[in-house]
């Protein structure tokens, strides 16, 4: 198509008002970003650089092995559909609605929205993860839920 013009993806649903108004910001006072700035999706890496599931205020549980077995339980909530682990954004330390919460915090799983194909392949919503995206992302099932490979 022969289009020059730099994309830079600002993804979420709806994005975070600081990827956009920082992103822009970043622009005018650096110009674009250099690619190492940028992941593969064309994010950029200081928005879209973690995991949700790394820095997760529940990780401690998926790391003592506690999953939540219904809403409202404490306990990591990959059982229960979260997809933090194959999402990518800062929401457990950004924060939303002035630094107030964010969907984990509000007791919701992730649902990956900032990820490319999202919708799609965060459905269903509140379906634990396939084994092999487990598998793939470095999570091996147990019976209770699932453990870190490492």
């Amino acid at each position: 198509l022969g289009i020059k013009t730099p994309v830079l993806n600002i993804p979420g649903c709806p994005p975070h008002p600081d990827w956009l108004v920082l992103g822009i910001a970043d622009i005018l006072l650096n110009g674009l970003p250099k690619p190492e700035a940028l992941d593969k999706d064309g994010r950029m890496k200081k928005f879209y650089g973690v995991s949700v599931h790394d820095a997760c205020p529940r990780k401690k549980y998926f790391d003592e092995g506690t999953f939540a077995e219904k809403f409202g339980d404490p306990g990591c909530l990959v059982n229960l559909g979260c997809k933090g682990p194959m999402s990518m954004a800062d929401c457990p330390t950004r924060l939303w609605n002035n630094k107030t919460n964010f969907c984990i915090g509000a007791g919701a799983p992730c649902i990956a929205c900032c990820e490319p194909g999202f919708p799609e392949v965060s459905m269903p919503f509140f379906a634990k993860l396939p084994e092999d995206t487990l598998n793939r992302i470095g999570l091996a099932t147990t019976k209770t839920g699932v453990k870190n490979n490492a």
